[in-house]
C-alpha cells in the first residue's frame, strides 16, 4: 500500500505556478520528485490539477516523473489524462521531432517528450528521426524512444532502418534487442537471414548472448554467430607470446586502443571511465597486462564485477552497479552509459563474478598490434 507523501509536498507543489521556480534549471529534480510523489496517490480532481500543470510545463522530465508516478498508482498518462491535456504538447512536439529546421536540442527534447506518448500515435514522429542524414544525436534519441515503446513494431522498425545508422547507433540498437528474449530471437533471424552481419556484435555482445540465462536463445546464439564467437583462451595466450619479447610503437599502440579499449578505459586523457584507467595497471608488467586483455575474467576487482540486471518489463541489462539504494540500482554499461533503474520496477539481478570485458578483443590484432597496445599501456605518463 503506498503511503501519502510528505506534508510538504502538496503545499510546494500547489505554489510552483505561481513562482518562477521552474526558470532556475536545479530545480527540475525536484520538481520532478514533487510530481512523481503526487501522483502515485492522488485521484480525481488532485490528478486533474497534476496533469493541469504539467500540461501547462511540458517539459520531458516533468512528463516522465508524472508517467512514473500514475504507474506506481497503477494507471497511466493515457488513462489518467481524460481531458486530452496533455495532447497538444505530444502534437507539438511531433511538428518539432519532425522540423529539420529545428535545432538538434529541440528535437530531442522533443523526441524523449515522444517517448512518453502511447506508441500508435508516436511511430511516424518517432521513425522519422530513425531515417538516414539526421544529426548522430537526434537519431540516437530516436532509437532510445522508439526502445521505451517495446513491441514486435518497434523491433521491426529499428531493424528495418539498420542501413541508416552509424557505427555507434547500430551498436546501440543490437544492445536494444539483445536486452529482450523475443528481441533478440528477431535479431538472430535476421543475422541468419543475411541482412545483418554477425561482425555488426561487438565482443561483448556476442559475449552476452551466447551466455543469455535462456539456454534455446544461448543454444541458437552459439550456432548463427558461430564465425565471430571467439577462440579458447589457452589458444590465444599461446599466439600472442611473442608479443611479451617484440618491440612495439606507441603512436601504433594508441590507434589500436581508440578502436578496442577507448569504449571502457581511460588512457592519456582519453576514453571513457569504466574500467581501470590503463595508467594504474601500467606497473603490473607486460606478462601481467598481456593475460588482463586475453583473459579478463582471470582476475576481477570487485567493483568491476559485471552484473545481469532484470527488470519486470522483460529487459536484461548488463553493467557494473555503481549505486544501490532502497529508491533504485543504477548500472553502469558499455560505453559509460548509465540507466537508472527504480526498484519498484526490478525483478532481480545476480553475477557470475566475470568481468564486464569480454574475451575476443584481440580479434583481427596480429602479435605485432599486440606488441605496440602493450608498449602504448607501458609508455603512459
Amino acid at each position: 500500500m503506498l503511503s501519502a507523501p510528505p506534508a510538504y509536498a502538496q503545499p510546494i507543489f500547489d505554489r510552483l505556478n505561481a513562482s518562477n521556480y521552474l526558470a532556475k534549471p536545479e530545480a527540475a529534480a525536484i520538481t520532478a520528485h514533487l510530481i512523481e510523489l503526487n501522483a502515485a496517490t492522488a485521484d480525481g480532481a488532485r490528478l486533474r490539477q497534476i496533469i493541469t500543470f504539467v500540461a501547462a510545463n511540458p517539459r520531458a522530465p516533468l512528463v516522465q516523473a508524472l508517467g512514473t508516478g500514475l504507474r506506481r498508482n497503477g494507471t497511466s498518462i493515457e488513462q489518467a489524462d481524460t481531458e486530452k491535456q496533455l495532447t497538444p504538447a505530444f502534437i507539438h512536439a511531433a511538428s518539432i521531432a519532425h522540423d529539420a529546421t529545428a535545432t538538434p536540442a529541440a528535437r530531442i527534447e522533443a523526441i524523449e517528450l515522444l517517448s512518453l506518448q502511447p506508441p500508435a500515435q508516436a511511430r511516424t514522429a518517432l521513425a522519422a528521426g530513425l531515417t538516414k542524414g539526421q544529426p548522430p544525436a537526434v537519431q540516437r534519441a530516436a532509437i532510445n524512444a522508439v526502445a521505451q515503446h517495446y513491441s514486435t513494431e518497434s523491433t521491426r522498425l529499428l531493424i528495418e532502418h539498420w542501413s541508416d545508422y552509424d557505427s555507434p547507433a547500430q551498436e546501440a540498437v543490437i544492445t536494444i534487442l539483445l536486452a529482450r528474449e523475443v528481441s533478440a530471437n528477431t535479431l538472430l533471424s535476421t543475422i541468419a537471414a543475411g541482412d545483418i552481419l554477425p561482425s555488426a556484435l561487438s565482443a561483448s555482445q556476442v559475449q552476452a548472448v551466447v551466455q543469455h540465462k535462456d539456454a534455446s536463445l544461448a543454444a541458437r546464439a552459439k550456432q548463427v554467430l558461430a564465425s565471430v564467437i571467439p577462440p579458447a583462451r589457452a589458444e590465444m595466450v599461446e599466439k600472442f607470446q611473442p608479443a611479451l619479447t617484440l618491440s612495439g610503437v606507441a603512436d601504433r599502440g594508441q590507434t589500436i586502443y581508440q578502436s578496442r579499449c577507448f569504449i571502457c578505459h581511460q588512457a592519456a586523457g582519453l576514453g571513457i571511465a569504466l574500467g581501470p584507467d590503463l595508467i594504474t595497471v601500467k606497473s603490473k608488467g607486460r606478462a601481467a597486462l598481456l593475460s588482463a586483455i586475453l583473459e579478463p575474467h582471470k582476475e576481477v576487482a570487485s567493483q568491476y564485477i559485471a552484473y545481469t540486471v532484470n527488470t519486470k518489463a522483460g529487459q536484461t541489462l548488463q553493467g557494473i552497479i555503481t549505486k544501490d539504494d532502497a529508491r533504485s540500482l543504477t548500472l553502469k554499461m558499455l560505453g559509460g552509459v548509465e540507466v537508472n533503474i527504480p526498484r519498484a520496477t526490478l525483478k532481480g539481478s545476480a553475477s557470475t563474478g566475470q568481468s564486464l570485458m569480454p574475451e575476443g578483443l584481440e580479434a583481427g590484432l596480429d602479435v605485432q598490434g599486440m606488441a605496440d597496445l602493450l608498449t602504448f599501456i607501458e609508455e603512459l605518463k
